[in-house]
């Protein structure tokens, strides 16, 4: 190459400073971002987190950026995990209906809930009206252990025969004791299936506890195998943990009797 022509200079200069602008642009982002997680979890109640980690999660929902049907660790998960269909299978934290519409296109009858407005009114859509509530985990405690009236529709004698929480979403419970009563309601819902959870694992900006904010989801609890087995233990469950590349997940299986084991 010959001597530098003047639009390749005036380009490589513009090239190189806007280089050194997305950086500096990058390191404030990322300040941003550290200071109003600290602040946030400094301040906030637990419950508090919770509510913005849905907010958050609705304003930066975008249908376009959805994955359209299951993963290949997700189907080989299900094929494993759950009874056959026309299984009846409730999904919580549904987001825009991905796991729901590809599992009822296998022939499960599902009901779903999302509590953001923007993922619940596109799964709605989706889905159908009867078959998805906007509704929370809270929602589904409430109702199941509380024997109160929710958004979740869901008769008092309601069973299910699996439970599915969406992609991540245990982690949006922040306390272990609550995590306990979500996974109390779903064996109440679901007394002979097996509750289905994928395990958010925080990285970098991860908490003492665990926690982790990011601006596009809010907070997110780490939870640990060893917390898992007590909860298994008090459900008097099976857990079953696979903590492999691309994601980690786990299955509180029922316990089967030899009576059970007999039939088979």
């Amino acid at each position: 190459m010959g001597k530098p022509s003047l639009r390749y200079r005036l380009l490589r200069s513009w090239a190189l400073r806007s280089r050194e602008v997305q950086w500096v642009l990058r390191r404030m982002e990322s300040a941003v971002e550290s200071w109003t997680g600290t602040v946030l979890v400094r301040t906030l109640r637990d419950s508090e987190k919770e509510a913005l980690s849905i907010d958050l999660y609705g304003a930066s929902f975008r249908p376009e950026n959805d994955h359209d049907g299951l993963y290949a660790w997700e189907q080989e998960w299900f094929e494993r995990r759950l009874p056959p269909p026309p299984a009846s299978i409730l999904v919580g934290a549904a987001g825009s209906g991905r796991e729901a519409s590809a599992l009822r296109n296998l022939g499960y009858d599902v009901h779903a809930f999302e509590p953001s407005a923007p993922a619940f009114q596109l799964c709605q859509r989706t889905l159908g009206a009867e078959t998805v509530d906007q509704a929370s985990y809270q929602d589904l405690v409430a109702t199941v252990l509380r024997g109160k009236s929710t958004r979740l529709r869901l008769a008092r004698d309601a069973e299910f025969d699996a439970v599915l929480l969406g992609w991540g979403s245990f982690g949006h419970v922040l306390r272990p004791a609550d995590r306990l009563d979500l996974l109390r309601a779903c064996d109440r819902v679901a007394p002979g299936g097996p509750i289905l959870l994928s395990l958010f694992e925080p990285k970098a900006g991860a908490t003492a506890n665990g926690t982790i904010y990011t601006p596009w989801g809010g907070f997110l609890a780490r939870t640990t195998v060893e917390e898992l087995e007590r909860h298994a233990k008090a459900l008097k469950r099976e857990l079953i943990a696979s903590l492999r590349s691309p994601s980690s997940y786990a299955t509180f299986a029922p316990v089967r009797t030899s009576a059970d084991r007999n039939t088979r």
